[in-house]
């Protein structure tokens, strides 16, 4: 047995699994679901359902048996937030660039195929699921996705592109691997990603890389606007130029403060 296995904890590993379940569950959960979920057998799911509750991570309905996350979850989204220097430095930034047209603007970085908002400044008309940070969306259907591949190395692209699990959310969702390879590459041409529909009928998106002293992207800059205030045309004159000037800020900032 290697080191890496002698050091991993298995045990951790599927406790962290039953808190993972609840990720996109809006509906408490009962011991038969977090089994379902996981994989585990019931016996299993139950003691470490169990556990996460005497430390305090699941709530339990003693009238229905069931689970939900508990407040202490915060904690730890807490922590990682009072200790994202990206965040902090980006925070003033993306307030001024959201005063511009009176838009939303988020912070996102890459996770594996999937794009999670770890800084969410919303307008007066942002919807309550789009000012959470926290939340997560695959990357290869968003432009905030689409232009930090676009600047990760080719052999890492064509990895992301070929683990991704691609879902038609709308008529105009691209779903052709060929035709996401190009509109990657047309990211890193332009600089920026842009999207229209591609998740949400009225949503248009563009996003720009923040990227790090070797120009590799590691974060994004995103405005969401939405038809039929915005069309395209506005999108790319307008609000391109500003996502590039707001991730290239912040490049350099955190380029020189390093």
């Amino acid at each position: 047995m290697g080191q890496q296995d002698t050091l991993f904890v298995a045990s951790l590993e599927k406790g962290l699994r039953v808190l993972e379940v609840f990720r996109n569950q809006r509906e408490n959960l009962g011991i038969t679901d977090i089994a379902h979920a996981t994989g585990f057998d019931k016996s299993t799911a139950q003691r470490f359902t169990t556990t996460l509750h005497r430390l305090g991570y699941l709530n339990r309905d003693e009238r229905t048996r069931r689970y939900s996350p508990s407040i202490r979850l915060m904690d730890l989204a807490f922590t990682y937030s009072h200790q994202d220097r990206l965040a902090e430095i980006a925070r003033p930034r993306l307030i001024e660039a959201g005063k511009r047209y009176n838009t939303s603007v988020n912070l996102c970085v890459l996770e594996g195929t999937d794009i999670i908002y770890t800084l969410c400044i919303p307008n007066q008309t942002a919807s309550f699921m789009m000012t959470l940070s926290g939340r997560r969306a695959p990357a290869l259907c968003l432009a905030e996705g689409i232009c930090i591949i676009a600047f990760r190395r080719s052999d890492e692209i064509k990895a992301i592109v070929g683990a991704s699990e691609i879902t038609r959310f709308t008529e105009d969702t691209i779903i052709n691997r060929s035709a996401i390879m190009r509109r990657i590459a047309d990211a890193h041409s332009k600089g920026y990603g842009i999207g229209k529909g591609q998740i949400s009928s009225d949503e248009i998106s563009v996003a720009a890389p923040i990227l790090d002293s070797t120009g590799v992207a590691f974060a994004a800059v995103q405005i969401p606007v939405f038809q039929p205030n915005w069309n395209l045309s506005d999108v790319e004159s307008n609000l391109a130029p500003l996502v590039l000037d707001t991730a290239r800020s912040l490049s350099r900032t955190l380029y020189r403060t390093t």
